[in-house]
């Protein structure tokens, strides 16, 4: 019996041994022979990171799956891996930061602004100056110098934008104070009294830029009115890109352009290709998918000839949008991504500044450029159309019209 006993008190033993190396041991109790370099690198903030990327050397087998770890945050984060050595799985924590070293950029600031004797104060140095962050939604702007208000003179100030990580940007201005002068009026002579002609005839646009490989066109919305397409398609138009929605501020859903369905049979049955455009004040992805909705909703299955454009010009208040420039590109890829779900292509619209310093990445975009000159757009990527003007006439609209260039490709 006691033999007996004896026996089942070392089974128990050994059982309590063998679950305790092997079920109840500490696993995040590193064995001595084991190693886990980490990559010594920071991580910038939006730069796509899988959880391999952080180890620099093993000598173990990692048995976490190589998937992507949270690079969209700033500041440390925490990671746990598993691994196996020999027989047993461990844990073990790995750190890494996620780092913001952009510096924030100016939209709109003026470089010298004038102001009349005590007809302005320091809120005044402020409006209309508009500023954005890669990942910041708030960037703070401080302005450095001061001004008289009162005294007339030229002050010499800093605009400075920053973001939470300490980046900043810097630029100089001049405020000049004046005192305000009566005014004299002064009878126009007979050669101001002229109206001057600012415009480009449908003529010189198709002179200028018709080849074997562009197309010449315009684009419309309600503000051109009433539109003859036939007029329009005789003078050498040959295509036409329709405002289809407006919204008319972030917290209102995108509304019919009123001329839309009548534009849009007309000039298809004047035999015009024809594209369409919406014009968004979206600050979020769910507003930039219900954007895409709406274009669905109304195209109602036709196909058009031109990719379905995004536009997107908040620029001025771009600060009461409390967005930052990451998600800008995620509104459009979003409105895209859901466009190409229903079978349609889609493409940006924007003028070559903006494209060229506010748009992070325009990666495989289709573009349309704005930049009213003689000269091409001058940016990162191929596009596949120009609005070169603003000033643009053609029979069968009244008044000033947009043209535009189509690069076949």
């Amino acid at each position: 019996m006691k033999i007996k006993t004896l026996f089942i008190i070392i089974i128990l033993i050994i059982a309590i041994l063998i679950l305790k190396n092997m079920v109840f041991y500490d696993k995040y109790k590193m064995p001595k022979d084991v190693e886990i370099i980490m990559a010594d690198k920071e991580i910038e903030v939006y730069d796509k990171t899988n959880l391999y990327d952080l180890i620099e050397n093993s000598n173990v087998q990692i048995l976490t799956q190589n998937e992507e770890i949270d690079y969209m945050t700033i500041g440390e984060h925490t990671y746990t891996l598993e691994y196996k050595h020999k027989v047993k799985k461990y844990l073990c924590d790995v750190k890494y930061n996620v780092i913001d070293s952009v510096s924030p950029i100016f939209i709109n600031v003026p470089s010298k602004k004038t102001f009349y004797v005590n007809e302005a104060d320091e809120e005044s140095l402020t409006k209309k100056v508009s500023y954005a962050d890669n990942y910041d939604t708030k960037p703070e702007l401080r302005i450095e110098g001061k001004v008289d208000f009162g005294e007339v003179g030229k002050y010499k100030i800093q605009y400075i934008v920053m973001d939470q990580s300490g980046n900043e940007t810097v630029k100089d201005a001049v405020i000049e104070i004046k005192e305000r002068q009566e005014e004299k009026i002064q009878e126009p002579t007979e050669e101001e009294e002229k109206p001057k002609e600012d415009f480009i005839s449908i003529e010189e646009q198709i002179e200028n830029y018709k080849t074997s490989n562009t197309m010449i066109g315009i684009d419309i919305s309600k503000w051109q009115g009433e539109v003859d397409f036939e007029k329009v398609k005789n003078t050498g138009v040959e295509f036409v890109i329709l405002r289809m929605g407006v919204m008319k501020n972030k917290d209102t859903p995108l509304t019919i352009d009123n001329t839309f369905e009548t534009n849009y049979k007309n000039a298809k049955e004047a035999g015009l290709k024809v594209g369409v455009y919406i014009y968004s004040e979206s600050n979020t992805i769910d507003k930039a998918v219900e954007n895409a909705e709406f274009v669905i909703e109304n195209l109602k299955g036709d196909k058009i000839d031109f990719p379905v454009c995004f536009d997107w010009e908040c620029w001025a208040y771009f600060n009461e949008l409390e967005i930052n420039l990451y998600k800008l590109n995620e509104m459009y890829d979003a409105f895209s991504n859901k466009l190409k779900d229903a079978g349609y292509d889609t493409m940006l619209y924007a003028s070559e500044n903006y494209l060229n310093n506010t748009w992070l990445d325009l990666k495989d975009y289709t573009i349309w450029a704005a930049k009213y000159s003689s000269k091409k757009p001058s940016i990162s990527r191929d596009y596949i159309l120009w609005q070169n003007t603003d000033k643009g006439r053609v029979d069968g609209i009244e008044g000033n019209v947009d043209f535009d260039i189509y690069y076949k490709k």
